[in-house]
């Protein structure tokens, strides 16, 4: 899978334990059909490993796939009024 790209951001708790993380992979541009392309190169990466995936509300991104491990253990906190999508330097 040479034109897959990953970004993997670890997820920590208040402790700062490791407790999951956030992979987005994007790849398959070229490809005849994207989504199986994308499809092996998930399988491949995450194997038996148990994870979620997420794919773009549209659907028209096949091949950008964004994966959690460890969902059931990331430490969320209340939304507020004040959280927003805006880049910050929170």
């Amino acid at each position: 899978m040479k034109d897959v790209k990953i970004f993997v951001q670890q997820l920590k708790d208040e402790t700062g334990n490791i407790v999951g993380k956030i992979v987005i992979l994007v790849g398959g541009v070229k490809s005849d059909n994207p989504k199986e392309y994308m499809d092996s190169a998930i399988n491949k990466y995450v194997g038996n490993e148990g994870h979620n995936q997420f794919v773009e509300i549209h659907l028209d991104n096949p091949w950008t796939r964004v994966l959690i491990k460890g969902i059931n253990n990331i430490p969320f906190r209340p939304m507020t009024e004040n959280d927003s999508i805006n880049i910050t330097n929170e």
